[in-house]
């Protein structure tokens, strides 16, 4: 988990913010490192709120077709 709190578009705005530091040539190794880290820890954290969004669509889903099965 990222160690400040984010949002799932926060925390994609913010790899977008790393990447483009990463690759600038200008960025010293160790700070590319520390990003490089921070970015690992932000995609975990975005695809564990993805794969969530993903479970609870599949239930909502779920429930909806039972719902039309049943005729209600």
């Amino acid at each position: 988990m990222p160690k400040k709190k984010y949002t799932l578009d926060q925390a994609l705005e913010r790899l977008e913010e790393i990447t483009e530091r990463i690759e600038d040539i200008a960025t010293p190794l160790e700070q590319s490192l520390e990003l490089y880290k921070e970015g690992v820890e932000l995609s975990v954290f975005c695809a564990g709120k993805i794969e969530s969004a993903k479970q609870e669509i599949t239930v909502l889903r779920k429930t909806a077709e039972g719902l039309f099965e049943n005729g209600v």
